[in-house]
Order: C-alpha cells, then structure tokens, then sequence
C-alpha cells in the first residue's frame, strides 16, 4: 500500500511560498497530488515540518496563480554532495475553497497530457 491518500505525480512547475512573516520564497515543484507536494526551495531559507505556509503554483495552463494553504510535513536536503544549494520540503495541502480543489483537479488531469 502507498503511504499517501493520493497519489503524486512527478511534475515541473514554478511556485512560490509565503509565510507570516516572512517573504515570498521562490519554488521548483518536483511532484503534486491532490493532497500535497513535494518542492524544492533554496537551502539560504529552511522550513520547518509544521511550520504554515501558502504554496502558489504558477502554470502555462492557469490566468492566474492557484494558491493553497499547506502545512510542511517534512524537510532535508536531497541526498547529493558538496554544494547542493537546495531543500527538499514535502506539503500537506490544507484547503478551505471548494473551487481551488476543483482547479488543482484540472491542473493535474491537463499537465498529464
């Protein structure tokens, strides 16, 4: 059995993080799913497992950016050598909009094409 409720698929899009407090951090997705992501974002700028954050997908296929609330669920760096630059952070997606859930769905079933 897969240990996650949905399924990823590995994916290359842009992203940007926001947090309270804190900037907007520039973001490479490398999977997504209906339930969460994993993304890569510059190690100069760790998250936390728990820490909140809002994810927005930028996409050929979208006017404007999706944004989902999420929670990190887990980070480290990948498993390279000397020099890597980026962080690996998994998100759990917290949604509270029907629509965007529904838009998520969309994104997926068109980027599988």
């Amino acid at each position: 059995m897969h240990f996650r409720a949905h399924a990823r698929r590995v994916i290359r899009l842009r992203a940007t993080l926001a947090q309270a407090g804190a900037g907007d951090r520039d973001a490479q997705v490398l999977n997504l799913g209906m339930g969460g992501a994993c993304v890569a974002l510059s190690l100069a700028e760790p998250l936390e497992p728990g820490e909140h954050v809002t994810v927005s997908f930028l996409a050929p296929t979208l006017w404007d950016p999706l944004a989902f609330p999420a929670r990190v669920a887990w980070a480290h760096a990948p498993l390279s050598g000397p020099g890597t630059t980026s962080l690996r952070v998994g998100l759990a997606f917290e949604p509270t909009d029907p629509a965007a859930v529904y838009a998520l769905f969309e994104l997926l079933t068109t980027m599988s094409f």
